[in-house]
């Protein structure tokens, strides 16, 4: 070839704004309605707009999606194999017309850049999912992706604003303008290109070297954008061909750039997807080694090959350089291939990615064979998690407190995913005590009790088991029935028929064992969970209202703020270490049923009565445990493109707030109020310092009544036509046949959408109207229940002694048995009443917002020490707010259900007109409660009192 090779389809696309143009766009951004990109979109934004994509200028229309999809070609014949789209959910795409602009921004709410809105389409993600992926199968990472998706596609052309952050690699980020000329400068006219995301081997450096002995350069060009959490760290593979290239390569033949896209797995299309993206970088040729981008759950209709040879060459423009299997012979002395070693198998030695990491976590030296050894040597720190420096000896005497900061410092667990991985193949016993008691929590993961019922507590724990609990993180509770078969399937696998959903929308899975748990998390990843941050001191599930997008009467749908403030924190390295969990809850609807009052963030949508306009009010500091907190409000109006950097604001507030490191029974944002005099006034001034702008000052708010949040039932939805129906799972607990039942239930009747609650409780959206009874039919025949009486929708409970090493009474099957019981007494009772159970004082359950919490205690009966609970009465939130009133009852386990009885009792026929329980005990004191309980007077006991019968008289 004479001349630079011709970018795909002629011409090179270049849609990113400079000058005016720009400051105009910035200027307008925020007058147009906004779509949050995720990291594969944020990087087909920029790819697009740089020409790595061309000829595509946006996201592609439904023109060229089904031509790209069936055919492999786009709408004009054009060959290209994998759609380029931007999905969003059917509720954002019902709020944009075509022929207007969209702001595209990122998960933290920068402009990046302008869609110009052409087409709005439907599709199906499970045909896209076969088509390109070869499977449906969700632990496959693309087609788990397809089905995470939004329903609608978006297509336009696009303009670029902002570059997403590419930390690190800026010296690296070269654009195709950029590598063309510098090949021009260099006078290459035939150049190379190779990606790979796997470790760097001896095989790697031979076919580079193999296809550059006959051309004029080699592009170097490792995909440094999104990959599966168990690929090579992006940081490393760079640094592994900085090395090769200083050391090993020619310096006037060599050029090393990164390519900021996503992996997809897609394998042959996406092999010719990446050979035509590097053509418009400037290559003639591209490297294709075996099974590229291939994953073993994917099965495509052709091979690598096949799906060149299906396109004439010069529509390709391209020349694939195929190298089949690469190995060391030790007869050869030297890596080659069956093309060229004449040797049996039995001389040869296998060189992958797979290898090496196996060697490397067994702690083995690479022989030189295998890598160079200033590769090998990057690696093994990666894969051993070596740091440069040892970490300093811990101090002769630590508090709790100085020991969980200098764990944390020493190690960000979210970077150090093959140490599970070690721990796996190495077994329990090699399981050190930083990761049994803190790092494993990082990851979702707690160690557990004997699921007997071991006695906690405070100061000592229950006996401990080589088994863990893993914490399902799922965003606004929203779950796809795909997913949720996945986790029937790992509860059915691994966790002996056990799942919870709880109180903060997530699930639980017990009885699991380290051998078990990277298959549990690759599993997860696959279908679009994790549990990455459902634990430890970071940013716990973000919570928000079930309903969100369907409910009536909400004031706004804040689901979208719910998945990227997620994104913002989650998994981010900057929010690795706070000074202990941390609560966030965003809601869009008027009954806030996500509990913000006991979140450390609590956003609940307001409008305002001036402009009309939907905002936020945000209260701060709440929290319950042994010293609950209601959060205080700020004086604040945020507008939605606001919520982000005052989430973010508050969270580096509470992160850099040293004073909280240094107790650790003291150490969240609520202790900022309780223990060191801040005021609502202070926090607030704190919070605009750091985000750089004054917020609007707060409107009148009106806050709910303390309804029934709990959405059980049949109830219409905003879209006409259409319901959702919402079943009461006692104690939140589901055996892996109901789960797969209702995941075949939300597939039949509705979108194949359910959302988890913050009662337990389990939704299923999108009913047409006249199919709701069937529905409820068949999760009558599921053996669940549809309707409940006020103790069934009402009670809920913690883990308790089954798994938890601090409880100190066992709550699950107590609950159960509680509820039953109160039914039989009183099969009549009409009020709605919350009975929250909770196992120790940290009041997982929150018993502190109750009707009636109760408290797990221990007393002594006829010598024997047996479960007992302490009586919190008259909690509740919204409107009329409060912690439930410590009245001094205590009594034993079995005792309860008569004392409960007897109150309630006592309520019916005491009750004024329309009198709720919370008002009631509100008009009567504690030593009133106490003898209702009782049926007789009896003295007060102190929550912390040692074990023994509460008296039964008056103390005079």
């Amino acid at each position: 070839m004479s001349k630079a090779v011709a970018p795909h389809g002629g011409k090179l696309v270049d849609r990113v704004l400079g000058g005016e143009a720009r400051q105009e766009a910035l200027d307008r951004a925020s007058s147009l309605r906004r779509v949050a990109l995720n990291a594969r979109t944020m990087s087909d934004l920029e790819l697009i707009a740089i020409g790595a994509y061309s000829p595509l200028e946006g996201f592609m229309g439904e023109a060229d999606y089904r031509s790209v999809i069936h055919d492999m070609r786009l709408a004009g014949g054009l060959a290209w194999p994998l759609p380029i789209t931007l999905a969003v959910r059917r509720s954002a795409a019902d709020t944009l017309s075509e022929g207007e602009d969209v702001a595209l921004v990122s998960p933290w709410e920068e402009l990046l850049g302008i869609l110009h809105l052409e087409e709005r389409f439907p599709y199906d993600g499970r045909e896209e999912a076969r088509l390109v992926y070869g499977t449906e199968d969700p632990r496959h990472p693309g087609a788990a992706y397809q089905l995470t998706r939004g329903e609608v596609l978006l297509g336009g052309t696009v303009d670029l604003v902002s570059r997403p952050p590419l930390k690190g690699f800026e010296p690296y980020r070269l654009d195709p303008a950029e590598t063309r000329a510098r090949f021009q400068a260099l006078g290459w006219q035939t150049v190379v290109g190779f990606q790979s995301q796997q470790p760097i081997h001896r095989a790697h450096e031979y076919i580079q070297k193999c296809a550059l002995e006959p051309l004029d350069g080699l592009l170097i060009h490792p995909l440094v954008g999104k990959t599966k959490l168990d690929e090579l760290a992006s940081e490393v593979r760079v640094r592994c061909y900085q090395v090769l290239v200083e050391q090993y390569y020619p310096k006037d033949r060599v050029i090393l750039a990164v390519f900021p896209g996503a992996m997809r797995y897609a394998g042959p299309r996406e092999t010719l997807f990446q050979a035509l993206v590097r053509k418009n970088y400037g290559c003639t040729h591209f490297i294709v080694g075996r099974e590229y981008a291939a994953i073993e759950t994917a099965s495509s209709p052709l091979t690598v090959d096949e799906i060149f040879r299906r396109f004439a060459s010069e529509a390709l423009g391209v020349v694939p350089l195929f190298f089949d299997e690469t190995f060391y012979c030790r007869r050869c002395e030297a890596i080659t291939s069956p093309k060229t070693c004449p040797h049996a198998p039995s001389a040869r030695m296998a060189l992958s990615g797979a290898l090496i990491r196996e060697l490397l976590g067994r702690g083995e030296m690479l022989p030189s064979e295998f890598a160079r050894p200033e590769v090998a040597e990057i690696l093994r720190n990666w894969v051993r998690g070596t740091e440069v420096e040892k970490p300093a000896p811990p101090p002769v005497k630590e508090t709790k407190a100085q020991r969980a900061e200098r764990l944390k410092g020493r190690l960000n667990p979210w970077e150090a995913y093959d140490e599970i991985v070690r721990f796996a193949r190495e077994g329990f016993q090699a399981i050190p005590a930083e990761w049994l008691n803190t790092y494993f929590r990082w990851w979702g993961v707690y160690t557990q009790g004997d699921g007997i019922g071991a006695v906690g507590g405070k100061g000592g724990e229950g006996k401990a088991v080589p088994h863990f609990m893993v914490r399902i993180r799922i965003p606004n509770g929203f779950l796809a029935s795909h997913q949720l078969r996945t986790i029937a399937d790992l509860a059915e696998k691994h966790a002996r028929g056990i799942a919870d959903i709880t109180v903060r929308q997530n699930f639980q899975l017990h009885w699991v064992r380290i051998e078990d748990l990277p298959e549990i998390l690759q599993s997860l990843w696959r279908c679009g969970l994790n549990s990455m941050g459902s634990c430890g001191d970071v940013t716990r599930n973000i919570t928000g209202c079930p309903l969100a997008g369907v409910d009536g009467d909400e004031l706004i749908d804040a689901s979208p703020l719910v998945q990227a403030a997620t994104r913002m924190l989650n998994g981010n390295a900057d929010f690795y270490n706070l000074p202990r969990k941390y609560k966030i809850s965003i809601t869009g609807c008027q009954a806030w049923c996500s509990y913000p009052e006991i979140n450390d963030i609590g956003m609940t949508a307001i409008r305002h009565p001036e402009t009309g306009e939907v905002g936020f009010s945000v209260r701060v500091g709440g929290g319950l445990s042994t010293d609950p907190h209601l959060a205080v409000r700020l004086d604040a109006f945020v507008h939605w493109n606001q919520v982000l950097p005052v989430v973010k604001g508050i969270s580096e507030t509470f992160r850099d707030s040293a004073v909280l490191r240094e107790n650790r029974e003291k150490a969240r944002l609520k202790f900022l109020f309780l223990a060191h005099g801040w005021t609502a006034e202070r926090f607030q001034e704190e919070l605009e310092r750091r985000i750089g702008f004054h917020l609007d000052p707060a409107v009148h708010e009106d806050p709910p009544d303390d309804v029934y949040r709990d959405h059980v039932g049949i109830h219409d939805q905003k879209q006409a036509g259409y319901c959702y129906v919402g079943l009461p799972v006692l104690r939140g607990r589901l055996t892996p046949g109901e789960m797969r039942a209702l995941a075949d239930l939300a597939d039949r009747y509705g979108s194949g959408e359910l959302r988890t609650t913050s009662m337990q409780n389990l939704l299923i959206p999108n009913v047409r109207r006249e199919r709701a009874q069937a529905l409820a039919r068949g999760i009558e025949a599921a053996g669940l229940r549809l309707e409940g009486s006020p103790f069934w929708r009402g009670t809920i409970a913690c883990t308790g002694t089954e798994f938890c090493k601090l409880a100190l009474t066992e709550t699950k099957n107590f609950a159960r048995w509680l509820v039953e019981d109160l039914e039989t007494r009183l099969p009549g009772f009409d009020q709605h009443v919350k009975i929250h159970v909770t196992g120790c004082p940290n009041s997982c359950g929150q018993h502190w917002i109750a009707d009636i919490g109760i408290e797990g205690k221990k007393v002594k009966v006829e010598g024997q020490m047996v479960d007992a609970y302490y009586f919190c009465v008259g909690g509740g939130v919204g409107k009329h707010q409060a912690k439930a009133r410590p009245i001094g009852y205590r009594i034993a386990a079995a005792e309860v259900p008569g004392a409960i009885e007897r109150l309630l009792r006592v309520y019916l026929g005491d009750r004024r007109d329309g009198e709720n329980f919370r008002q009631f005990s509100a008009r009567h004191t504690d030593e009133a409660l106490r003898a209702f309980l009782a049926w007789e007077p009896v003295a007060p006991v102190a929550r912390d009192a040692s074990p023994g019968r509460p008296p039964r008289d008056v103390d005079g």
